[in-house]
């Protein structure tokens, strides 16, 4: 029997490793502090459902990417958007260390709309195939 396990946080520390480590030049926050300047960004909802059967844990999973801009048009959100899409889709994303191995992943759905406090704000969803290599029984 396998031990099913969710792969949330492993998957969470994984995106903020590349949106860290890969010249983005944007700040990645998961709490962010009181008076920050944007642009900025922060990891949001996501979705676990799994999709394995008795032998294997695999797991369908969507992380929301928040974009946060004060410019009063879409170009600065837009533009970081496709940096993390490319940076998302081009860079591996190791779960090794946690038991986790990342099936497949792709961006599939970016929105962008006026924030009510002036600015833009964008959100990106990352969707993921993750597979539990940890323990078994």
């Amino acid at each position: 029997m396998i031990i099913r396990r969710i792969p949330m946080d492993a998957l969470q520390k994984g995106v903020y490793k590349i949106l860290t480590t890969h010249s983005l030049d944007v700040p990645v926050y998961d709490d962010v502090p009181h008076n920050t300047k944007m642009p900025y960004i922060t990891l949001g909802a996501f979705t676990c459902k799994n999709t394995g059967n008795k032998t294997t844990d695999i797991s369908d999973v969507s992380l929301q990417v928040h974009i946060w801009s004060e410019y009063a048009g879409k170009t600065e959100v837009n533009q970081i958007a496709n940096d993390v899409t490319a940076l998302l889709t081009s860079w591996p994303l190791d779960l090794s260390a946690s038991g986790f191995n990342v099936m497949s992943r792709d961006v599939n759905f970016f929105e962008a709309f006026p924030d009510d406090g002036g600015g833009y704000h964008g959100v990106l969803t990352l969707v993921c195939k993750i597979q539990n290599k940890g323990v078994t029984t």
